[in-house]
């Protein structure tokens, strides 16, 4: 879960320059006139994008009747010239785009409904069912997930000989780990996604969601928090820091435990490559619960359907899936692929691997935005907004209530 990954929807108004680009599929170019040109739309640049531009020329290698061609755009671009698009019906022939989009984009007309070749595929059976469900609008596919991600909970092994299981355990520990300036435990609690994604599995590890905050597990959620930052267990800071700048905390070695997202896994290795650390399970309440992000692949509505999921079923072989997961720091939807040893033969795979498998997804469709806000609003409201954690959740609730219920 790159930074891009964990932004699940933002919505902004844009120039109309991409949407002359020739997102239609259905052309064909060479004096022959027989071979069918796919565009497809992603917003990778650097490594991902050279991995994608890799495995898009692999393909085009393997037959003469495709020409998959890639189109750069922006993140913060894609959502609204998709929804451009979907108007006068020229949206490309595949997109990738953010794994929690996928409902709300084919609920737009944005997707082609690919269920049969899904099933087909024998894709169907394979993919972690929690997954499978976030790319399903009444139960048939219209997106695969090309890679995922999670966030766990890192530690200091120096400082943590075994990882707080249950939220006792964690608030104990941390508050042992405090002292000398600094702090046992830090999580984003930023005004944005990274704060709604870093304290959202301890509200789904009451068993709640975002469809009862003002129910007392909904309240001990946030109120785990607020008394770890009102101790001072949390650092003050953490309510204007985004997920990565949590991470350079614990790397260098200001904090013992965080809430962080596989996606830091290279950037710690790197910056950090003598800190002994590791990862775990966020702690619970009555169950483990992670968020999980990653990018999905689809097919444009109304497009070179067939033509689109050959590229598609090229990249969703298990073999090349596995190299693209390793060439990306990645991590599998696909339970043969996490069975691989190159994930379970490894410690922190491994813990990811498992945390994905019973990971939600979290996409509010065309209401993200407006849940989000309200979300990561209460939490601030909590922390430094001087309100109690039922006072922050019970106003989310009332502006979140209604917008679920649409």
């Amino acid at each position: 879960m790159n930074k891009k990954s964990i932004i699940f929807s933002t919505f902004i108004v844009i120039s109309l320059i991409l949407v002359g680009c020739g997102a239609n599929g259905n052309q064909s170019e060479g004096s022959s006139g027989d071979k069918v040109t796919l565009t497809l739309w992603h917003y990778w640049s650097g490594h991902l994008e050279e991995v994608l531009q890799s495995n898009v020329n692999d393909f085009n290698e393997t037959q003469d009747g495709i020409e998959v061609e890639l189109t750069f755009v922006p993140y913060n671009e894609l959502t609204q010239q998709l929804l451009i698009g979907a108007t006068s019906q020229d949206v490309p022939d595949i997109i990738i785009g953010g794994i929690n989009e996928v409902q709300f984009y084919a609920k737009s007309g944005i997707l082609e409904n690919i269920n049969e070749q899904v099933e087909n595929s024998g894709l169907a059976t394979g993919i972690y069912e929690n997954i499978a469900a976030i790319h399903k609008i009444d139960d048939e596919f219209h997106g695969l997930p090309l890679h995922t991600n999670a966030v766990g909970l890192f530690y200091n092994k120096d400082l943590v000989d075994e990882p707080p299981v249950n939220w006792d355990e964690l608030t104990n520990l941390a508050t042992d780990l405090t002292e000398d300036g600094k702090y046992g435990f830090s999580a984003s609690a930023h005004n944005s996604q990274h704060g709604t994604a870093s304290w959202i599995p301890f509200l789904w590890s009451t068993g709640s969601g975002v469809e009862d905050l003002g129910s007392p597990e909904a309240i001990s959620s946030l109120e785990l928090w607020k008394n770890m930052y009102d101790e001072s267990i949390m650092p003050k800071e953490i309510v204007q820091k985004e997920l990565e700048e949590v991470g350079v905390d614990f790397y260098n070695e200001r904090v013992a435990m965080i809430i962080g997202g596989s996606w830091m896994i290279p950037a710690l290795e790197e910056e950090a490559p003598d800190l002994n650390w590791s990862v775990a399970q966020i702690p619970k309440d009555q169950m483990h619960a992670s968020v999980v992000g990653g990018e999905s692949i689809a097919i444009g509505k109304g497009q070179s359907v067939d033509e689109a999921w050959q590229f598609i079923d090229f990249l969703m072989e298990p073999e090349r899936q596995l190299e693209w997961l390793k060439a990306t720091g990645n991590f599998p939807a696909i339970s043969e692929v996490a069975n691989d040893p190159y994930f379970q033969d490894d410690e922190v795979r491994k813990v990811f691997a498992e945390v994905i498998s019973t990971s939600q997804g979290y996409g509010w469709g065309e209401n993200h935005n407006e849940v989000n806000t309200a979300i990561y609003t209460a939490i601030q409201e909590a922390l430094v907004g001087g309100s109690t954690s039922e006072e922050a959740l019970k106003k989310a609730s009332e502006i979140i209530q209604p917008l679920i219920e649409e």
